[in-house]
Parts: structure tokens; sequence; C-alpha cells
């Protein structure tokens, strides 16, 4: 069985408050270049076409807001919109409840905009084959450890990865993820680190540099320059390397 003949469900975390970019309004609804980073995220996930549901979790109070972002889309994949948790496990584990019988879950945070449908279709494919994949980025920056103000070690970065989203798993991984002990679930920072809790293998894939996530007000800009056309088009330049 292929891919093409899984259910395939996409878990769009937007419930952050985004408060590293020193605003009241929740980030995934910030807007850069005239829409939301949400929709932008949405444009990306939706264009790979393979996805056929789409839950998105945002703050309580915010669902009538994702509900108008979303309203433009049309196709076969259904979009629902969903309040979050107070954390994002808590979002993630409300999300699951609402992906039924999906045989594959795509997590995918609200703020990346610019995830290209190739690396979309890496994760899931690797997912399919091993439970579990995560695209990540090769360590460039020398890497260094702190004591207070100073600098403590230079820690060898051979084996450092950066972690990006989407993630992908097969529903019975997550199933078991998430049966391990609330205090390994409060202090996971993503799924993939509840796998691994779990004692189950992440697989990984290539991730891509232009797959940001607006964390900080820089990011913002960054986001604007790619929008407006001043940065390569993705896939062209995913196909560059």
């Amino acid at each position: 069985m292929g891919i093409e003949d899984r259910h395939i469900v996409c878990l769009v975390a937007a419930a952050g408050r985004g408060l590293r970019l020193g605003r009241e309004m929740p980030k995934s609804f910030y807007p850069v270049e005239g829409r939301p980073l949400l929709a932008h995220s949405l444009d990306s996930l939706v264009r790979w076409g393979g996805i056929d549901e789409f839950v998105v979790m945002v703050p309580a109070g915010w669902e009538e807001k994702a509900g108008e972002v979303i309203a433009g889309y049309h196709g076969k994949a259904a979009i629902r919109v969903v309040a979050g948790g107070e954390t994002r496990q808590e979002s993630v584990e409300i999300g699951l409840r609402e992906a039924g019988d999906a045989d594959i879950v795509v997590i995918h945070d609200g703020c990346r905009p610019f995830v290209s449908a190739g690396l979309i279709e890496r994760v899931v494919l690797e997912a399919e084959r091993s439970g579990a994949a995560v695209p990540v980025l090769q360590a460039t920056d020398t890497l260094g450890r702190l004591r207070g103000e100073e600098l403590e070690t230079i820690v060898p970065r051979d084996r450092i990865v950066a972690v990006q989203t989407p993630q992908a798993f097969r529903m019975d991984v997550l199933r078991k993820a998430y049966a391990t002990s609330e205090d390994v679930i409060r202090t996971s920072t993503d799924e993939s680190s509840l796998v691994l809790a779990a004692g189950l293998p992440v697989r990984v894939v290539d991730g891509e540099r232009w797959n940001i996530k607006v964390t900080v007000r820089e990011d913002i800009g960054i986001s604007s320059s790619f929008l407006s056309g001043c940065v390569l088009d993705m896939e062209n330049a995913g196909e560059d390397g």
C-alpha cells in the first residue's frame, strides 16, 4: 500500500501566543505581506496535494478568526479548527483526538510558512516506511556552551542537527508515544522527543534552510523578503540543493 492509499491528516500547531514577537496577537495571525502567517503556511501545505484533512489548533477565542482565514480554501482536503491547549503537547493531543482513523499524521508549526511540497513528501514517505520521520539541518555555525555570561567550551557539531517540521508519524507510533507518562509529555518539546522517550526510532530526512519558523521580530522581515520575491523559488531552490 502506497501513501496515495493512506488517509493522511495534518495537525497545524497554531495555538502559540507568540510572546517573543512582543505582540498581543497570536503569532499565527500576525500579518505578513497582507495575510496572516497561518494562511501562508496553509498555502504551502495544501500545495502538496496529498493531505486529506487538516486540523488547525488555535488559541481559545480565535476559532472564528481562523475560520475566516480558511474560508477561501476549496478542494479535496477538509480543514477544521479547534481550540488548542496551553502547551504545544496539549494542543497536539487535542488534534490527535480529532484525527480519527488517520493512517499517517503530519504535524507542522503554523508559523513555518515556507515548507515545500518536496519536503512534505519526503517525511511522509519515510514515516510510511519506518514509522516516524523528521526533517533536520546539519549545524553549520560553531556551537558553544555558556557558563553565565562567558563561553565555557565549544561543542562538536558533527552530530548536532536542528529539527524542523513537518514531522510525520504512523498513527500507531504516535499512540504509543502518547501512552508514556504525563511528566514526559509535559516536558517534551516536540513529537519526535515523545517518540524517542517511548523507545521508538525516529528517522531523519533532509530539511530546508528556507523552512524557517517565525519566532522573533527579525523573522518577520525575513518572511516578507521571501514573500515579496526577493528569495529563490522554494521548489527550484530545492532541486539545486
